[in-house]
């Protein structure tokens, strides 16, 4: 069995990369005689941390002889189908998908986080998509709510990211270390994350705590630390693996982030986490969790967040376990379409 798996893979975005590595291993584990092609924006790269084929994913050519020649083709997971970043999204992974199933291929939308879909045009073509794969998943109730919202009317699993099953080897525990993983985003007024570093330094060292920032995506993550963080405090998560970068998480006593894989990362291996809202997607992901959310970088939001970590708790193991099934779930469906 041939699978195409097409995401936001090659960027060096460690949650992106997650996903790939988990989809892979899930996969693996069910079909061991399957092979498997990724689209990637750094097709070299992606074949050597994975060890899967990969070919670039605005490549005509071979995205059309990728979908001739496959028997399945997954679509996810991660946060592909939403237009705040661009229409563009949307235009491109409605339109690899659609092609696949006119040449006949399965296919399936891989536990997947939709939206936001602001424009009516956006909301069109991902309604298609959804509603004529093979196999829908989402990865949690609020975008299955989305979707109905859309006019979308079949059934649409709610699985979970395929990153809840992503094995990793913890690094020892480092008592008072806080990790902390931050992003840019759109329409943030200029002193957002420069305020939000300020009360996250204030917290810490009122309570004797040390901050760890992570780089979950190495080029635009760094370039938004510069200024804001001393010497030493930035972790080198370069050419890393994802479950490299995964043990690292496990190692904190609490997980301060925005970046949605940061939280999965180290709520997975048992750590307290505090999500910081940027997105409908953290959002959500918090509310799954019971873990405080930070609505905003304002003035008084701000002043609640010892409040917030002191509330953080882990989430428990059997909640954990129950993630990982569910993960596990969307390579079941995948194999299954065979």
């Amino acid at each position: 069995m041939k699978f195409l798996l097409n995401g936001y893979f090659g960027f060096d975005n460690a949650g992106d990369e997650a996903v790939l590595a988990a989809m892979l291993a899930d996969l693996r584990a069910l079909q061991s005689d399957a092979t498997f092609i990724a689209t990637s924006g750094n097709p070299t790269q992606t074949r050597e941390m994975h060890g899967c084929e990969a070919i670039g994913r605005q490549n005509p050519r071979e995205l059309l002889s990728a979908i001739q020649n496959c028997d399945v083709f997954l679509s996810g997971g991660g946060s592909l189908v939403q237009d705040v970043t661009s229409f563009r999204n949307v235009v491109y992974y409605t339109t690899l998908l659609r092609l696949a199933r006119m040449m006949g291929k399965k296919t399936m939308v891989y536990a997947q986080g939709v939206g936001p879909l602001h424009a009516p045009r956006s909301r069109k073509l991902a309604r298609a998509m959804f509603q004529n794969a093979d196999i829908v998943t989402v990865r949690d109730p609020d975008s299955a709510a989305l979707l109905k919202e859309i006019g979308v009317m079949r059934e649409i699993e709610i699985t979970a990211d395929p990153v809840w099953n992503l094995a990793f080897e913890p690094q020892p525990k480092q008592p008072k270390t806080w990790g902390v993983a931050l992003r840019s985003w759109p329409r943030a007024d200029d002193g957002a994350l420069a305020r939000l570093v300020v009360a996250l330094r204030a917290t810490a060292n009122a309570r004797g705590a040390t901050l760890k920032f992570l780089p979950m995506q190495t080029g635009p993550d760094h370039a938004v630390l510069e200024g804001l963080t001393t010497g030493g405090e930035i972790l080198d998560t370069r050419g890393a693996h994802p479950r490299e970068i995964l043990g690292m998480c496990a190692g904190f006593e609490v997980m301060l982030a925005m970046r949605l894989h940061a939280l999965i990362f180290a709520a997975s291996a048992g750590v307290p986490v505090v999500a910081f809202n940027y997105d409908p997607k953290v959002a959500s992901l918090a509310k799954l969790l019971g873990a405080p959310l930070l609505p905003s970088p304002s003035a008084s939001d701000l002043a609640t967040l010892p409040h917030l970590i002191s509330d953080a708790r882990a989430v428990s193991p059997d909640t954990v376990e129950d993630f990982r099934a569910r993960a596990k779930r969307n390579a079941e469906l995948a194999v299954g379409l065979a």
